[in-house]
């Protein structure tokens, strides 16, 4: 599917708009269980980089309950939506924070062999190295590359790198498979690559969650697949991982539903995405979603959602037998 004439700009925005004007699009089936049937959960805009108005569908398979986004830009298309600077920053004090967080989630790393799929600019790795004696390595299709001589990067796409099979002892992978084109490549190849005994330590977005239904947090159409404990298992099954743990935090990334009383408030009173994107709404509307928005604050003070398995943020552990 071409978008020959794409959908009108949003009027005043300054965000950047290149490769906006022509897209490549594709129907997928779905990743895991290859159903063509779905149902539409939602529509959503880039309302990030604002380059038009196409609102991207947000399916569920109907087979095996999978939700991603279909149609989509293809992989060539997407590099549009992670313009140049995407990665800048990510040795920024909050991050080390986050940094912190995450490698509370990691085995001992000394004399083991560990790879960091969708590394960016291997600032996670540069930090464990820091205080951590391990062999580096690090994978991502959008990085230009890495400054730590430390680490040994491949620019492309993971089952592109061509590591050799039982290679690593860990295999990790942060905020990463919800931007994947093909999650099922990326789980076979960690299967391939893992030791015997290894792990694959993977964060991803829950679409069984307020962040994913209905706050409309999820970077479409950056985040092509939206998983649930459901769909985590069964690429466990069809890739032979076994699943042993699956945590629901917000510590690394806030997963809290906070906007899905401003949404539910706007959508009342007759907000659309055309509207917010143009900078027309109403000022009803806009009032509703304000008192809406103070009323998530209120709601979503605390991290209940992580408590009852409903966070928007899931980290998932795999064992290779």
């Amino acid at each position: 599917m071409r978008l020959d004439t794409p959908p009108p700009r949003a009027s005043g925005s300054t965000r950047p708009r290149s490769g906006g004007e022509c897209m490549e699009f594709e129907h997928v089936p779905c990743d895991l269980c290859g159903s063509a049937d779905y149902r539409v959960r939602y529509r959503k805009p880039d309302n990030w980089l604002q380059m038009n108005l196409f609102q991207f569908p947000v399916v569920e398979c109907s087979g095996c309950g999978l939700v991603y986004v279909n149609p989509r830009p293809t992989m060539a298309a997407m590099t549009a939506f992670y313009p140049e600077g995407y990665h800048d920053g990510r040795d920024a004090e909050a991050f080390v924070a986050r940094y912190r967080s995450q490698r509370a989630l990691l085995p001992p790393l000394a004399g083991k062999r560990v790879l960091d799929v969708g590394c960016a600019r291997a600032d996670f790795l540069s930090f464990l190295l820091d205080s951590e004696d391990f062999e580096a390595y690090g994978v991502d299709a959008f990085s230009p590359g890495v400054t730590d001589a430390r680490i040994r990067f491949t620019r492309g796409a993971f089952d592109a790198a061509a590591y050799q099979p039982d290679t690593f002892d860990l295999v990790m992978s942060w905020a990463v498979f919800e931007h994947l084109h093909h999650p099922s490549t990326y789980f076979a190849e960690a299967t391939r690559v893992l030791k015997p005994g290894g792990r694959l330590i993977i964060l991803m977005t829950n679409a069984n969650s307020l962040y994913g239904r209905a706050a409309y947090i999820e970077d479409v159409p950056r985040h092509t697949y939206h998983y649930t404990e459901r769909t985590l298992a069964a690429y466990a099954l069809k890739c032979g991982l076994h699943l042993s743990d699956i945590r629901f935090d917000d510590s690394i990334f806030d997963g809290r539903g906070r906007g899905t009383l401003r949404m539910l408030a706007g959508r009342l009173c007759g907000f659309t995405w055309e509207k917010a994107m143009r900078g027309k709404l109403p000022w009803p509307t806009r009032a509703a979603m304000k008192l809406g928005g103070a009323l998530d604050a209120i709601c979503f003070a605390t991290h209940w959602e992580a408590r009852l398995r409903r966070s928007g943020i899931m980290i998932a552990t795999y064992e290779k037998p």
